[in-house]
């Protein structure tokens, strides 16, 4: 018997003309799509600057969309942002097709698990650094910290350099970058022609010709080496595909753009919100802070103690649901598709949102309560796997999920050792959505030293 072909269409908001549900989109998105989840269900139409597109809600349907990513569905290049291609370049982010496999394929082996615990001794190290800047009774900007850290990190990772003292001009033209991204989202910039020079694309260029030339000094003098590193650029500038070849010098370039970019923002900002939330609970903090006691005592963190440290693990669990860093992203069917019962048009944009699947009732109790421990009963008693998506899912994981969550906790484990870490009630907390989701005014903090 041939089954009959689906013809439902799912319903939705139409918006204006032209520029559809934009307008309401730019103003708050995050209230835009959870209340288009709300009226019009988990397969919810609207549209983009006369692009059709649907929200997906359901954890199966989100699943089986990230699976078949590569194969029914790409992650919309053709249609993409203009901003992050320009960003990120052809790099593993914004590339598609049989050429992402290729780079996938010469990359995954620097991010396998034995491959990133030689970066834990680093990690801890830097963290100590930063702790012995800070001062009993001091108020920091935790946030910017926190990006000043792993910015730190991610460099000595990549390349084997140590900007402790120079991190300055490159935070300024990566925040350029994560502006753009933001404006090109929720402001007039997402219906003006690119070739239009806002302040904030001329910004983002200034940022990418700035971090371009320091990524290729760095490149232009590995080259000329003759020691040995074992940095993540040595491991890339060593392989080679199947016929031999290693990369070109571009793509290099746009690789470990996208390495440097994605590998300290996301970590930074996690750790920023994982701070603010321990802040806002006491018990949880207590609880924090006896374990690490408990698993530690009075030594430095190692990366065989990640596993040990496992209410430090679900706090950053807990972090990640509570605030998703990526909080949405967006496929596009090659073909027609059905989804939840719903006729899909080839080429319709369909957004997957973390932070609506995170914050929905039906998949986690209490959604609006920050509780660490629903990460730590029996696996059959945890969240739905299907609704936690922090990194994404199928063949387009991150692929730094790992060496995130080894950075995370550590990185909370070190500095929860030495001080304790309390953002100000007056602390203004509202989300930037730059990119990523960020506090926006940052995150001020008083500082008490724990006596080591």
């Amino acid at each position: 018997m041939v089954s009959q072909p689906i013809e439902k269409k799912p319903v939705g908001t139409s918006g204006l003309p032209f520029i559809g549900s934009m307008v309401d989109f730019a103003r708050n998105p995050i209230q835009f799509i959870t209340g288009l989840q709300a009226d019009y269900g988990d397969v919810a139409a609207f549209s983009l600057l006369g692009n059709k597109s649907v929200l997906v809600s359901n954890p199966h349907d989100v699943e089986r969309v990230l699976l078949e990513t590569g194969k029914r569905y790409d992650n919309g290049k053709q249609t993409g942002s203009h901003t992050m291609e320009t960003i990120l370049g052809n790099g593993l982010v914004t590339s598609e097709g049989d050429f992402w496999k290729r780079q996938r394929k010469l990359i995954a082996p620097s991010f396998h698990h034995q491959s990133i615990k030689k970066y834990a001794e680093q990690i801890v190290t830097y963290s100590q650094d930063l702790a012995a800047t800070w001062q009993n009774g001091a108020v920091r900007d935790v946030h910017q910290d926190m990006m000043t850290l792993t910015q730190r990190i991610i460099m000595k990772v990549l390349f084997d350099v140590d900007v402790r003292d120079n991190t300055g001009e490159a935070s300024e033209a990566f925040d350029a970058m994560m502006k753009a991204m933001g404006a090109e989202q929720t402001s007039i910039e997402a219906i003006l022609p690119n070739f239009i020079p806002t302040r904030s694309r001329s910004r983002m260029q200034a940022g990418v010709t700035y971090i371009n030339g320091m990524l290729m000094e760095i490149i232009e003098k590995r080259r000329t080496e003759t020691s040995t590193r074992h940095d993540l650029l040595t491991m890339l500038m060593e392989t080679r595909d199947d016929e031999g070849q290693p990369m070109s010098t571009n793509q290099l370039l746009d690789e470990i753009r996208t390495l440097y970019l994605a590998g300290h923002e996301t970590t930074a900002t996690t750790l920023s919100w994982a701070w603010m939330l321990i802040s806002q609970n006491p018990d949880v903090y207590a609880k924090l802070e006896a374990e690490v006691d408990r698993v530690l005592e009075g030594r430095a963190p190692t990366a065989d103690d990640v596993g040990q440290l496992t209410y430090c693990n679900a706090v950053i669990k807990e972090s990640l649901r509570y605030y998703p860093v990526a909080w949405i992203t967006r496929r596009v069917p090659l073909e027609d598709v059905e989804i939840g019962g719903y006729h899909i048009d080839k080429g319709t944009f369909v957004f997957l949102s973390p932070w609506v699947l995170h914050h929905d009732p039906r998949w986690f109790d209490q959604p609006e309560r920050f509780m660490p421990e629903r990460w730590l009963k029996d696996k059959a008693e945890q969240p739905m796997r299907e609704a936690y998506i922090p990194f994404g899912g199928g063949p387009r994981v991150c692929i730094g999920n790992g060496f995130a969550m080894m950075e995370s906790v550590l990185i909370l484990a070190a500095l929860v050792q030495q001080f304790h870490v309390a953002v100000l009630p007056e602390q203004r907390l509202d989300i930037e959505l730059a990119g990523t989701l960020r506090p926006k005014f940052g995150l001020n903090a008083k500082l008490t030293g724990r006596g080591g």
